[in-house]
């Protein structure tokens, strides 16, 4: 089983989520991302790329996994949507593009125990 952190903005979203979502997410969190993150989720492209999607209902948890750390950062959760300014993704390459998603996810990183 792998280890899940989560990124502030990640954290945020998912407060966002409605409460029975949240619950009914965490449990598929549980039972399927973090036993097989590769095989439950899609690869994504650049400017994403190293990162996953994994689709429950309308919504997308992003996140890239780090086998060295048998753990997985996740980045974003939300809908993909036609409006750019609430699209995960769309919100997420802006961050990748600008170098602040790579800043993110290496503050939380840090937070991981040494294997």
């Amino acid at each position: 089983m792998y280890i899940g952190k989560f990124t502030p903005k990640a954290v945020e979203d998912i407060k966002g989520l409605p409460k029975n979502t949240r619950k009914a997410l965490k449990k598929e969190f549980e039972k399927t991302i973090l036993n097989n993150p590769a095989g439950c989720s899609d690869e994504l492209t650049e400017p994403l790329a190293g990162f996953r999607s994994f689709h429950f209902r309308d919504y997308r948890v992003v996140y890239r996994i780090y086998e060295d750390l048998n753990a997985i950062a996740v980045v974003g959760v939300g809908k993909k949507t036609n409006d750019p300014t609430s699209d995960v993704y769309k919100r997420l390459e802006r961050l990748a593009t600008s170098g602040k998603l790579a800043d993110t996810v290496l503050k939380t990183l840090r937070l991981f125990p040494s294997p």
